[in-house]
């Protein structure tokens, strides 16, 4: 599949989970030639009180993980994601056809004796469980973006502890819903930086906006989803945030 793989915790079933998925196979799927999803079940041996995956068991579920792809994954079987929860770690794959799929999923736990799993395929022309189960929504892909930004910054030796201007984008289908919006953020101390307006397209009306903040961990997704969801009330696109490195 590709590289561009990430992870967002949700609650399935009422209980926590963390999903492990391919983003970056969004843009191809669904891939005909691989019309069946397939699962394998891991029933973990060291799960946490909460039912996630702890500490003493991180390298031989990796171990796992690893003989999986490498025994299964070619151009008839790709790996999309995992999900972690109520004491299991559940592997999907899409395949080309069904018929030898256990007997190849046993063979890869053959070195595995010690773990308890199960296997499922069923047909999945339209790639539901990835789009509907795996694949983030809009604001965990933002949660996700928020992360990644974070990450960089503290690469280029930022302790992320500074606070400074955030810049951030949005776009909107009228001139009224941008003013609308300028409006209300400037209320909770937000400042225009500039517009832009790109003529003949859906959100055609943009705006640039920046605030004092910090950049942290525990801090970007309050600021981040608070205009995202003021850009959303207006039907806007909010489109990333960028600030100066602190090192």
């Amino acid at each position: 599949m590709t590289n561009n793989w990430d992870f967002y915790a949700v609650r399935i079933d009422n209980k926590p989970a963390s999903i492990m998925v391919d983003l970056g196979i969004e843009t191809d799927a669904p891939i005909t030639s691989l019309p069946y999803v397939a699962y394998i079940r891991l029933y973990l041996k060291h799960a946490s009180p909460l039912g996630m995956s702890s500490d003493p068991e991180f390298d031989v579920l990796s171990h796992i993980e690893n003989t999986l792809e490498e025994a299964l994954c070619d151009t008839s079987v790709g790996y999309v994601g995992r999900n972690t929860s109520d004491g299991c770690r559940d592997f999907y794959f899409y395949i080309s056809q069904k018929e030898t799929w256990h007997e190849r999923v046993v063979a890869a736990f053959s070195t595995f004796s010690d773990y308890e799993y199960e296997t499922r395929v069923r047909e999945d022309n339209e790639w539901s469980t990835y789009f509907n189960f795996l694949l983030p929504g809009r604001l965990d892909k933002q949660r996700i973006q928020n992360r990644r930004v974070c990450e960089q910054l503290e690469k280029h030796g930022d302790a992320l502890q500074r606070p400074r201007e955030l810049d951030h984008w949005i776009y909107f289908p009228t001139q009224f819903a941008l003013d609308s919006f300028l409006q209300e953020v400037s209320k909770v101390g937000f400042h225009l930086r500039e517009t832009s307006n790109h003529a003949g397209t859906t959100l055609a009306y943009g705006a640039r906006i920046f605030r004092q903040d910090t950049p942290s961990y525990d801090n970007i997704d309050e600021v981040v989803l608070f205009v995202f969801d003021i850009a959303t009330k207006y039907e806007g696109k909010y489109d990333g945030w960028e600030c100066a490195v602190m090192r």
